[in-house]
C-alpha cells in the first residue's frame, strides 16, 4: 500500500508540474489556441472603438464609403459579445466559479443600466446600444476565464492590450505636427495651460489632450515594468516606448494624467522588489537635482495653472453638483448608459458619479465593490503574499489599476464603453483568475503535505538500534542449544 501511495504522489507531483508550465508559459497547444481567441474577441471589441450610431443617422449614410465603415464597425463590439456567449453556453460548464465574484459585479452593473436605459432613459436605442457594447467587454471576459486555467490567455491578452496602447501612442504623436486646432506642439513645456482637442481624423471624433495623455501614460507604465526583463534588444524597445511616451505625457498637458502616472511608477517601483535599491539611489538623488532646478516651483504652476488652488477643479465641480442633481431622479436603478450626455449634454468628468447617474446605487454599488475587491486581491497577491513565481504578478498590473483608478475621479474610465476601460478592464479579469489560481495551489501543497504523511504512517519502519541489540542479546542469555 505504502508504494501504490507513493506512485500516486508522484504522479500528482509530475502532473502538477506539467500544468504549471502549461499556465504560466503557454505552451500546451490548446492553451495557444484559447489565447488566439481570446485576443481575437478583444481586437472586435477594439475595432468598434471611437465610432457610434449616429453615422447610421448621418446624411452620407449608406453612401459615404467613410459613413458606411463607421457604421458597420459600431456593432463589431455586440458581435464580439454574441460570440463570447456562445463560448461561454458551449464551453466549459465553469462559469458559476467566476459569477460570484468582480466579473459577476460587472454584469449586475451593465444588467442594471441596460434595465434602466430601456425604461427610464429619453433615447432608449441609443442607451441601450452603448449599454450593450459594455456587456459585450464583460461577457468576453467571462468567456476568457471560463476554462480551467486561462492565466496565460489573459497575460496574452494583457500583452496585447500594452501593444495596442503603446502603437496608439507612437501613432498619434506622430500625427501631432500635422494636425491642427490649437495641439501645442511648438512649445510642450507647460505653455498651453488648457486642454486641446484634435480635429477629426478619417471621419472619427479627435481625441482630446487627456485621451492621448491615458494613452501616454498607460505605455509609460508598462515601459518602465518591463525593461528590466527579456533580452536586450526587448529591453531597449521598451526604453525608447517609455522615453516617446514620456514625451508624449508631457506634451498632452494632463494634470490628472500626470498626477496619476507618477503614484502609479511609486506601485511599480514596490512591486520590482530586486530594483528597490536602484530605485531608491535614483530618486533620492532625482529628487535632489530637481529641486535644485527649481522644479518642484514649476511644476506647482502647471498643476495650478495659475499658482493658486482651483477649488472647482476647473469647473469640474459644477458638473458634479449638476450631476447629483441628476441622480435624485433616479436614485436606485439609475437613467441608462450616456445620461451625462443625454440630459446634462456634457461630460460627468467622474467615473464614480457617473456610474451612479447609469445604473443607479444597485449597479453602481456592484462597479464599486468590484473594485473594491480587485485592489483587496491585487494587495494581498502583490504585495503581503506575493507568490513565489515572480511572473504571476507583473508589476504594470498594480501601476495601470492605480492610473485608473485615480484618472477616475475626473475622468469617466471605468464607467462605459471607452478606451480606458478597454485597458483596464482585462485587471479585473487577470487579479480574479490570480487569486483563484494561488488558492488551487494553495490547496493541491496542501493535500501533497496530508499525502506524505499518510505515506509516512503507513511505510514500514525499520527496528529501532536499541531493539535489535536487545534481540540479538536474549539467546544468548538462555540455554546454548539454541545459539
Amino acid at each position: 500500500m505504502g508504494v501504490d501511495v507513493a506512485r500516486g504522489l508522484r504522479r500528482n507531483q509530475n502532473a502538477g508540474k506539467a500544468v504549471t508550465a502549461g499556465q504560466v508559459l503557454g505552451r500546451q497547444p490548446w492553451t495557444r489556441l484559447n489565447t488566439v481567441l481570446a485576443i481575437g474577441l478583444w481586437a472586435l471589441l477594439w475595432a468598434g472603438y471611437n465610432t457610434g450610431p449616429e453615422h447610421i443617422g448621418s446624411p452620407g449614410f449608406p453612401a459615404n464609403t467613410m459613413e458606411l465603415i463607421h457604421s458597420l464597425r459600431a456593432f463589431i463590439p455586440m458581435l464580439a459579445g454574441w460570440f463570447a456567449l456562445l463560448r461561454i453556453l458551449t464551453g466549459p460548464n465553469l462559469l458559476t466559479r467566476w459569477i460570484v465574484g468582480p466579473l459577476g459585479l460587472l454584469v449586475l452593473y451593465a444588467v442594471v443600466g441596460l434595465a434602466s436605459s430601456a425604461l427610464v432613459s429619453i433615447k432608449p436605442a441609443e442607451a441601450m446600444y452603448w449599454g450593450g457594447n459594455y456587456l459585450a467587454i464583460v461577457l468576453v471576459l467571462l468567456a476568457i476565464v471560463a476554462n480551467k486555467d486561462p492565466l496565460s490567455d489573459l497575460s496574452g491578452l494583457l500583452f496585447f492590450n500594452w501593444v495596442v496602447a503603446g502603437l496608439i501612442t507612437v501613432s498619434m504623436l506622430g500625427l501631432l505636427p500635422f494636425l491642427s486646432g490649437g495641439v501645442p506642439f511648438e512649445n510642450p513645456i507647460g505653455a498651453q495651460l488648457h486642454g486641446w482637442v484634435s480635429p477629426d481624423i478619417l471621419g472619427m471624433a479627435g481625441t482630446r489632450s487627456t485621451g492621448f495623455a491615458r494613452y501616454a501614460a498607460i505605455s509609460g507604465i508598462v515601459a518602465l515594468a518591463k525593461i528590466w526583463k527579456g533580452m536586450r534588444l526587448t529591453r531597449l524597445v521598451w526604453v525608447c516606448l517609455l522615453a516617446v511616451s514620456l514625451y508624449a505625457l508631457v506634451l498632452s498637458n494632463g494634470r490628472t494624467e500626470v498626477l496619476a502616472f507618477v503614484a502609479s511608477v511609486f506601485l511599480v517601483m514596490i512591486v520590482q522588489k530586486s530594483k528597490r535599491t536602484i530605485f531608491l539611489l535614483v530618486g533620492a538623488g532625482s529628487t535632489a537635482l530637481l529641486g535644485l532646478a527649481g522644479f518642484y516651483r514649476g511644476f506647482y504652476l502647471y498643476i495650478t495653472r495659475t499658482g493658486h488652488i482651483d477649488p472647482t477643479m476647473s469647473g469640474r465641480t459644477e458638473t458634479w453638483h449638476r450631476g447629483w442633481g441628476l441622480l435624485l431622479k433616479s436614485p436606485w436603478w439609475g437613467l441608462g448608459f450616456q445620461a451625462d450626455r443625454f440630459y446634462l449634454r456634457e461630460h460627468m468628468h467622474d467615473a464614480f458619479l457617473h456610474a451612479l447617474v447609469q445604473s443607479g446605487i444597485l449597479g453602481g454599488g456592484a462597479l464599486f465593490i468590484a473594485l473594491l475587491i480587485v485592489w483587496r486581491l491585487t494587495a494581498k497577491h502583490f504585495f503581503f503574499r506575493p507568490p513565489r513565481n515572480i511572473a504571476l504578478i507583473p508589476a504594470e498590473v498594480p501601476g495601470v489599476l492605480m492610473f485608473i483608478t485615480i484618472s477616475s475621479i475626473t475622468e469617466c474610465t471605468f464607467a462605459y464603453y471607452s478606451a480606458a476601460w478597454l485597458l483596464s478592464a482585462p485587471l479585473f479579469a487577470y487579479v480574479a483568475a490570480l487569486d483563484r489560481h494561488m488558492r488551487r495551489s494553495h490547496v493541491k501543497a496542501a493535500w501533497e503535505r496530508a499525502l506524505r504523511g499518510r505515506l509516512a504512517r503507513n511505510s514500514p519502519r525499520a527496528p529501532e538500534p536499541s531493539g535489535g541489540v536487545e534481540v540479538a542479546l536474549r539467546p544468548l542469555s538462555g540455554s546454548g542449544t539454541k545459539s
